[in-house]
């Protein structure tokens, strides 16, 4: 059985406040409900479309993004959004249209109240080569971000993913999404994922089904693997002592990846899991959570 993160009591459920175009006669009516883990930077928020008689594949904007729909087989649609990390708080509209079989068309606009994100700082001590890389590793640096870059933005249009995401390894994660880094005193990034504890060897899982799109050892990320989970949604797994895949490979939930270990930026063996979302930084745990629902 798949370990499937089941957070269900932080879950913002229900139908959003929408403000719809007024329909004519015999205009399609859309009603849009969501359920998120939180409305904050970093979070997923799952639209559940559901209109008065059948329509085309809905289309909209949310975020700056477009938004990409599939059919649930009960007549609904679906689409996952991800909050950017530097979304600041206050009330965000998404936009959603669809046309039925005889061109009518119906638009509704979509408010999500998003919170301040709260985010803590913390700091870590890493050898130097990290914290102010040589400079005969800079252009690796470079090449391996626009390679990062690139595989995150060509997922392809096929959802292969189905169902919730489950945890890639045991227990719960160690590491808040969206901290802020401090390396060796220095002020950094923010982090861009969720830790968890995994012993040297520990095998790493896929959280559900994907393509090999990159399994090579980075300078920064260490062993790692991209597994591109189509429309849009790419997860990375990083810092592996081994790597189990070949690009190309088709995964399915709960397929092994490799095995957790202490490569590239790290203090200790752990695994680092990052996602995209149509090219938004995304929490995972938020992700799984959004997903229990499909």
């Amino acid at each position: 059985m798949p370990r499937v993160f089941l957070l269900l009591t932080c879950l913002v459920a229900g139908t959003v406040p929408a403000t719809a175009i007024q329909p004519g006669a015999g205009a399609v009516v859309l009603d849009v409900s969501t359920r998120a883990r939180f409305l904050r930077p970093g979070e997923v928020v799952l639209l559940v479309v559901t209109s008065s008689r059948p329509v085309l594949r809905p289309e909209g904007v949310g975020f700056g993004r477009a938004l990409h729909f599939w059919p649930t087989g009960d007549g609904k649609w679906r689409a996952l959004v991800g909050v950017p990390l530097d979304t600041v708080a206050g009330t965000h509209e998404l936009v959603v249209q669809a046309v039925d079989a005889a061109g009518t068309t119906a638009s509704t606009t979509v408010s999500l109240n998003i919170e301040r994100g709260q985010f803590q700082t913390r700091r870590l001590q890493v050898a130097a080569r990290y914290a102010d890389p040589p400079d005969s590793v800079i252009e690796r640096i470079v090449r391996e971000a626009k390679t990062l870059d690139e595989q995150f933005a060509a997922s392809q249009p096929e959802r292969l993913w189905r169902g919730p995401f489950s945890m890639p390894v045991p227990g719960p994660s160690t590491s808040s999404y969206g901290r802020l880094t401090v390396l060796n005193g220095k002020p950094g990034s923010r982090h861009q994922g969720a830790d968890f504890r995994a012993p040297l060897g520990t095998p790493i899982t896929a959280p559900n089904a994907g393509v090999v799109v990159l399994a090579s050892d980075l300078y920064y990320a260490g062993g790692t693997v991209v597994l591109d989970h189509g429309q849009g949604l790419v997860s990375l797994f990083a810092h592996l002592s081994q790597i189990g895949v070949e690009v190309g490979a088709r995964v399915e939930q709960g397929d092994q990846l490799g095995r957790a270990g202490a490569t590239g930026r790290v203090t200790g063996p752990h695994l680092h899991w990052a996602m995209r979302l149509h090219g938004t930084s995304v929490d995972p745990l938020s992700l799984a959570v959004a997903t229990l629902v499909d």
